[in-house]
């Protein structure tokens, strides 16, 4: 896969107006994608690409949602 492709994408959604994940929880959560879909263990360390926050409510819960990716 060439080192450009995003390999894995993962989701993060923290309570409204808290902090954006840190580039360690953003590792760790791209790390349980990777796992979760049985995809290899990186071998390269990868940017890691972060869109949001995106406001969100779940059943009534106030959410910030972050999508996280590698390139």
């Amino acid at each position: 896969m060439s080192r450009g492709t995003a390999s894995a994408l993962t989701v993060l959604r923290v309570t409204r107006a808290q902090p954006a994940p840190t580039d360690g929880e953003a590792r760790a959560a791209l790390a349980r994608d990777r796992a979760r879909l049985s995809l290899p263990v990186e071998q390269h360390l990868r940017d890691v690409q972060v869109a949001g926050p995106y406001a969100i409510s779940i059943d009534g819960q106030d959410l910030d949602e972050y999508v996280i990716w590698e390139r």
